[in-house]
């Protein structure tokens, strides 16, 4: 289903990810962990498109994914919760975990 080859990200001074591979198939379940500053969150935000690897590939069900943003990730079905879970402190954690994905009538988020 997700299969990751040869991943690499660059931040200014740090290499936070170097050249990582990873397949998911479907019904699986898997773990990333390792202590701060591994790479673990980095890796899941090139997975779920909130950043752009400097090299490697990233496919979908066989396909490879072109890198559009977040919006696109979701269109694709992934979606990611973050770390940083309470985005909108004035919003329940229902609501920030839909955030971006409301359901709207006529441009008002539908509340039912």
């Amino acid at each position: 289903m997700v299969r990751i080859r040869g991943v690499v990200k660059h931040f200014p001074g740090v290499l936070a990810v170097d050249g990582v591979d990873l397949d998911i198939r479907p019904g699986e379940v898997h773990v990333v962990a390792g202590e701060n500053g591994a790479g673990k969150s980095t890796l899941m935000k090139l997975l779920s498109q909130v950043d752009r690897p400097d090299s490697g590939e990233i496919e979908l069900a066989g396909e490879r994914v072109a890198f559009h943003g977040p919006r696109h990730a979701q269109r694709l079905g992934i979606a990611m919760v973050h770390q940083e879970f309470a985005l909108a402190g004035d919003l329940t954690i229902a609501e920030n975990l839909v955030l971006g994905r409301e359901q709207t009538h006529l441009g008002l988020i539908r509340r039912g």
